[in-house]
């Protein structure tokens, strides 16, 4: 699995900008992936959102018309192998958990 700084510097060169905060998602938000359905994933989230990036009318942008947003999001435990550390999906792979205080 490529480590996250890696992902980070593809993306920057690919013409993306990082950025706090896009739309609902914000950095250090609580998420879990689409696929993480058990109740625990829903109601308590499975990672937080660590970096954020978006690429301003980018092909994909004008073809599907939304916007291009990717995200690296620190997992509280690693995925399948032991150094899945990090999950890095589109915006719209995720879903916003609200963890009460």
């Amino acid at each position: 699995m490529k480590a996250a700084d890696e992902v980070a510097s593809s993306l920057l060169r690919a013409g993306c900008v990082e950025v706090q905060e896009f739309k609902h998602l914000t950095v250090g938000a609580r998420v879990r992936l689409w696929s993480e359905q058990w109740p625990e994933a829903d109601r308590i989230g499975t990672g937080n959102i660590e970096r954020i990036f978006h690429k301003p009318n980018s092909a994909w942008e004008r073809t599907y018309g939304r916007p291009d947003v990717e995200l690296i999001v620190k997992r509280d435990r690693p995925g399948l192998a032991a150094d899945e550390t990090h999950a890095f999906v589109a915006d719209y792979h995720v879903k916003l958990v609200e963890v009460a205080a």
